[in-house]
């Protein structure tokens, strides 16, 4: 009998998207990275963007550190961002001084451009670990969720889809960014990847219709 394809992770908005900044910093040690992203907390949401990412499992491993031996984990993401076809992304995390927390980085880069200064925030409530993704991206600040079971993240045939919080401050601001970091491409390279981000706003839509509420 052949094995049934798991069903898509559905992310929903979360109001405690940046509490989870404050308790995985604290409980991971990792503090002082959190400020720059604390002030989105009292804010208003803004442009989201639409993502959906097949997330192979994450490989294991230990380190051995002045704090003791530590779990690690690192893993790859494919899919799309914004509507943008990811092009290269991968992560590596592993648990600070606490085992239900820690932290780590990933690079991703889409067809529109890479994020820089990318963190992670872990936390494990002994029955999955949250991932929290943040970094800068075509000029913006922008985050994502991921959820996996255990101590894994992800699994043959997972797909992970959500809202990726930003400030760019409209889909046209959204939009004119990715216009600008094409603007080197051959003409018809940089019109496919400005027709994809163009497609967010429908993402989007249909994404908060099929969410479960």
């Amino acid at each position: 009998m052949s094995a049934r394809p798991a069903e898509p992770v559905i992310m929903t908005p979360s109001t405690n998207l940046w509490r989870l900044v404050a308790i995985a910093a604290t409980a991971a040690g990792l503090l002082s990275i959190a400020p720059i992203w604390s002030d989105r907390a009292a804010g208003q949401p803004e442009y989201a963007l639409y993502y959906s990412f097949d997330i192979p499992l994450s490989i294991g491993g230990i380190a051995l550190s002045d704090d003791g031996t530590k779990k690690t984990f690192n893993g790859s993401l494919r899919g799309t961002l914004g509507g943008v076809q990811v092009t290269d992304a991968k992560y590596s995390y592993t648990n600070g001084a606490s085992q239900r927390a820690g932290g780590g980085s990933f690079s991703m880069t889409t067809s529109a451009g890479s994020f820089k200064d990318g963190r992670i925030l872990m936390t494990n409530d002994g029955k999955q670990t949250t991932l929290l993704f943040f970094g800068f991206y075509l000029g913006a600040r922008v985050s994502f969720v991921i959820v996996g079971p255990g101590d894994q993240v992800g699994g043959t045939g997972v797909t992970v889809r959500g809202l990726a919080e930003t400030n760019f401050r409209s889909h046209e601001h959204y939009v004119a960014a990715v216009r600008d970091a094409a603007a080197t491409l051959a003409p018809n390279a940089r019109d496919q990847v400005v027709t994809q981000a163009d497609q967010n706003v429908r993402l989007v839509r249909e994404y908060e219709q099929r969410a479960p509420h």
